[in-house]
């Protein structure tokens, strides 16, 4: 299972996002974009990621789930 995010719940505020830091291995990072409604985004280094679902558990808007 891997992680996914809903756009419409992220907050996408890389100050706030509990996700970020909690990642053990540092595999969800925030990508400034203008461009972008809200400025920004966040984005999953798969090729970090472990699949242990802290990032869905600790998410403080519920925006990530873990799907297969």
């Amino acid at each position: 299972m891997m992680p996914y995010i809903d756009d419409r719940k992220c907050y996408v505020d890389p100050q706030i996002c509990t996700a970020i830091n909690a990642c053990p291995q540092k595999a969800i990072s925030y990508i400034e974009n203008e461009d972008l409604p809200l400025g920004g985004k966040i984005a999953f280094d798969y090729e970090k990621c472990k699949s242990c679902g802290v990032c869905a558990d600790t998410c403080c808007g519920e925006a990530i789930e873990m799907r297969d």
